[in-house]
């Protein structure tokens, strides 16, 4: 069986559509239900991983014990879970990740990828909400630091904030718009004065600063970046996987 996750299923025989939700290096927070939330209310089953509790630890963050690509192998596994359930559609699973599970599903979009760690299995749709797509110097290389690779063929939608000082948004902008010259699926947003973790509620309307190794990162809760979140999501998934037919 599949553990270490939550299901969220609307009323009804279905089938319906499902959404895979993948959280950030950290534990599972309240903006990820939040999220579960939006897509049950729109006619989505939605299955919210949990990386870290059966591998027995709290956060990832700093560590990186466990890689992007368990975080990809875990969302496949979920994947494969919500195929098997009568009320879900198994051709309308798609991903969508936040931080880390972003990362994780930025490597789900990718052909090669899939082909190699995750045995060719795909989401219909993988939406990437500020995700840290591929090194920009500077930086010891390390596996977690690649995520956006030349071979997006799963559509995509990239989400990421002007101002993320966290997760450099360079590299994803500079990717998505070289995959989308190519005629890939890849669509992107950047949200203009949005800072990485723009959805985390838990943290109020005040900014959060933390000293990172020699830099200081900010983090701001941002209601409007939320919403436009949703409704690009809502409009992507209506327009590349059909939608729930609800809203």
């Amino acid at each position: 069986g599949f553990t270490g996750a939550r299901l969220f299923s609307p009323v009804g025989p279905g089938p319906f559509p499902a959404v895979v939700l993948s959280h950030t290096c950290g534990p599972l927070r309240q903006h990820i239900f939040e999220w579960a939330q939006r897509f049950l209310a729109a006619g989505y089953a939605a299955l919210i991983v949990d990386h870290l509790g059966p591998r027995r630890t709290n956060t990832n963050c700093g560590s990186f014990n466990v890689s992007v690509t368990e975080y990809a192998q875990d969302d496949v596994a979920a994947m494969r879970h919500l195929r098997s359930l009568p009320f879900v559609d198994g051709k309308r699973i798609v991903q969508m990740g936040f931080s880390y599970g972003a990362m994780a599903g930025l490597r789900e979009a990718s052909e090669g990828f899939r082909a190699k760690h995750l045995g060719g299995e795909r989401f219909a749709a993988i939406i990437s909400v500020y995700p840290w797509c591929n090194q920009q110097g500077g930086q010891a290389y390390r596996d977690h630091q690649w995520n956006f690779y030349d071979d997006t063929d799963i559509p995509l939608l990239v989400l990421v904030g002007a101002d993320d000082d966290d997760s450099d948004p360079r590299s994803c902008i500079d990717q998505a718009k070289k995959n989308a010259a190519r005629g890939m699926p890849v669509e992107l947003t950047v949200f203009p004065g949005t800072t990485h973790a723009f959805d985390h509620t838990w943290m109020g309307d005040k900014p959060i600063t933390e000293r990172q190794g020699g830099r200081t990162v900010t983090y701001r809760y941002n209601r409007e970046s939320v919403e436009a979140t949703w409704k690009l999501t809502l409009d992507f998934l209506a327009r590349r996987v059909g939608g729930s037919g609800t809203r």
